[in-house]
């Protein structure tokens, strides 16, 4: 970030490093009779339209129609007010014992950087958005409303991981931030469904999640690359692989926790298909920051 936007005091979306679970902030469910701490219980299942899912226990009915709000606070001390996300109620996804609810949005506020600061960076990010669509005008895009709600969704960092799945003669290791757990036995993950890896990843029904350190932050943006790949020359990787204890699948030797999960349902929400997964088992690696994505100012960066 350059001195220029630190002195304009411009936001930026961005990788840090962090211990897993963050402490950072906290996410609450405003609108129903009491205030539900989800700050682990809410995950992105689609971008396009921008789609929230948190999980509900099966008997838990939520009103029709009413209008729920993400609020995002600063843990401990003022416990101030980063942000706001209000929720419209989409769809239900029917589970043994829970219910996956979907939310479209229908608005929100960012309070986690200055008026001035938050236009100046909607200009800068619309300015960049239209060079993207000149180079390529079929390029994925979100509507504004939904991208500006996607920053306050992102005021709560959230982890990156490098996803391992294998089928046959078929393999690949991609990274991946729209996954996260539920607050019950179910973990979501969600990939657009134009990606070759969705027809992989359905075919296998298993995955490796390796969260992987900070100072992988440049290999996992090159990984990105494998979301366009039907399979990969694991030779090429830059890192050294290891066998995950169960599924056997290749995770790096650097990873700091590896999930092996197995995929229960699958579904297609907007531009994204949702795998909601079990965790069949974790396991710890070395101690270290992990990679996460944030949207911060520039100052309270770590």
């Amino acid at each position: 970030m350059s001195r220029l936007a630190t002195l304009l005091d411009l936001p930026r979306y961005d990788a840090i490093g962090l211990r897993d679970p963050q402490q950072e902030v906290e996410v609450w469910l405003r609108g129903l009779n009491e205030p539900i701490n989800v700050t682990r219980n809410n995950v992105v299942a689609a971008l396009r339209p921008l789609t929230i899912g948190i999980m509900f226990p099966r008997h838990d009915a939520l009103p029709p129609g009413k209008t729920l709000q993400l609020a995002v606070h600063q843990r401990g001390g003022s416990k101030g007010l980063l942000g706001v996300i209000h929720l419209r109620p989409a769809r239900g996804l029917p589970l043994p014992s829970h219910q996956f609810c979907l939310f479209e949005i229908a608005g929100c506020e960012n309070y986690c950087v200055s008026a001035l600061g938050l236009r100046l960076y909607y200009l800068r990010e619309r300015w960049r958005a239209e060079i993207r669509k000149r180079k390529n005008p079929y390029n994925f895009q979100m509507t504004r409303a939904d991208l500006r709600a996607s920053y306050v969704f992102y005021v709560c960092p959230r982890p990156v991981v490098l996803v391992s799945v294998e089928h046959e003669q078929s393999s690949n290791i991609f990274p991946m931030d729209l996954i996260g757990p539920t607050d019950s036995p179910w973990f979501s993950m969600a990939l657009r469904t134009t990606s070759p890896a969705v027809r992989l990843m359905q075919q296998s029904r298993r995955m490796a999640l390796a969260s992987i350190p900070f100072t992988y932050k440049a290999i996992a943006y090159e990984l990105a690359k494998h979301h366009k790949q039907a399979s990969i020359d694991w030779s090429t990787l830059p890192f050294s692989t290891m066998p995950s204890p169960l599924f056997g699948l290749r995770v790096p030797e650097a990873a700091l926790r590896v999930r092996e999960v197995r995929v229960q349902e699958v579904h297609e929400i907007g531009s994204h298909t949702l795998f909601l997964t079990s965790v069949e088992r974790e396991t710890a690696g070395a101690d270290g920051r992990q990679l996460f994505h944030s949207f911060r100012r520039p100052r309270t960066e770590p």
